[in-house]
This record gives structure tokens, C-alpha cells and sequence, in this order.
């Protein structure tokens, strides 16, 4: 097999996307996004229901659809991108000991970085290259907002991702402890990753 990634073409994410694009941001998150999604579920509602309608309907929120590059391969959805540029955060944005609290002290610290919050490539397709292509379309979204760093978090557990954003250039800048939560991983560390934009 080349070790050169074959060509996808990445284009705005639509509404008909959304179903995608939430399963790809649970995939990215590792559970992490449908557990937050459930705690908002109306009884009898699917976590991923009340996701694709944050996604689809919520202009206000990082993850709504305008938000996203979708990665296609001869003509087929291989993966996403959705990132953006972390605010300077305010006060606490989750309480003490909620599983989110160790991500918003680490987003705090990146604040000002454009932040790549999902990059996700279906199982199917991964190993061609395809999460390098991704990482250079973020590269390339950050230069063009004239940000001069790019920002991740990966889990400790997460070891082929960590590898991956290593060979990418992302060096470690702070880590967190993981809160375990009903089905993720086991506990490890959350590590947030910079690269310099040049």
C-alpha cells in the first residue's frame, strides 16, 4: 500500500448531514458527546436525537453544522472536521467533579487557539491516511483565520490518536484527569495537544 493518503474532498457540511456528523463527534469523543446529549434527553428521547437537533437547528452552538468540513471519498462521507476558535471563558462552565469539568480547565488554558474539537474518520476507511488529510484541512482553516495555533484533546487510552497527532507535529501542553462516566474508557488522562501554525 503507498504511503501517500489518497485524495478526498472536503466541502461545508449541510443539514443533511447532521446524522453523520453526530454519530462522528460521539465516534471523536469516545461516548463522551451522547452521554453529555442524554443528560438533555426528554424521557424516551435518543441522546443522538436531541445531538442531531443541537447540530442541525442551534446556530449559536460550536457543534451546529455551519461549524463543519465533511471529508468525502469518491463521492461517499469518510469523515469530518469541526472546529473553532476557544473563547476566553468566564467563570466555571461545569461543576466540580462533572465529567466535562477536566475539559473546560484545559480549554480554559487554550483559550484563543483555533480548537479542533472532532476529526473523525469511520472505521472503515481509517488507515489510508485520511486523519492526516484532516489535520492539514485544519492547519489550513486556522492559517486562513490567521491563528498561529492549533489545539486538541486526546485521551491517554486513545493510543493510536496520540500517536497519529504526534507524528503530526502536536506536542503535549497539560493534561487532566479523565472522569470515568456509565460505558467510557477506563481512567486516564485528558491531553491537550498545540501545534504552531506557521
Amino acid at each position: 500500500m503507498s504511503s501517500t493518503p489518497q485524495a478526498i474532498v472536503f466541502r461545508p457540511a449541510s443539514e443533511e448531514d447532521c446524522a453523520h456528523l453526530a454519530l462522528l463527534a460521539d465516534m471523536a469523543t469516545r461516548r463522551l458527546t451522547s452521554f453529555l446529549w442524554g443528560r438533555l434527553a426528554e424521557p424516551g428521547q435518543s441522546a443522538f436525537e436531541v445531538g442531531r437537533n443541537i447540530i442541525r437547528n442551534d446556530e449559536t452552538h460550536y457543534m451546529h453544522f455551519r461549524n463543519w468540513r465533511v471529508a468525502e471519498h469518491q463521492g461517499q462521507i469518510v469523515g469530518a472536521l469541526n472546529g473553532y476558535v476557544i473563547p476566553a471563558l468566564v467563570g466555571s462552565a461545569s461543576a466540580p467533579g462533572d465529567v466535562a469539568t477536566p475539559l473546560n480547565e484545559l480549554k480554559a488554558t487554550a483559550a484563543g487557539t483555533w480548537y479542533i474539537s472532532v476529526a473523525a474518520i469511520y472505521p472503515e476507511h481509517q488507515g489510508r491516511g485520511f486523519g492526516k488529510l484532516l489535520l492539514a484541512e485544519a492547519e489550513s482553516i486556522a492559517r486562513s483565520a490567521q491563528n498561529d495555533r492549533l489545539t486538541l484533546m486526546v485521551g491517554s487510552f486513545n493510543e493510536r490518536a496520540h500517536r497519529l497527532y504526534r507524528q503530526q507535529g502536536f506536542r503535549e501542553w497539560d493534561r487532566r484527569p479523565f472522569s470515568p462516566f456509565p460505558g467510557s474508557d477506563e481512567p486516564g488522562e485528558w491531553i491537550l495537544m498545540v501545534k504552531d501554525v506557521e
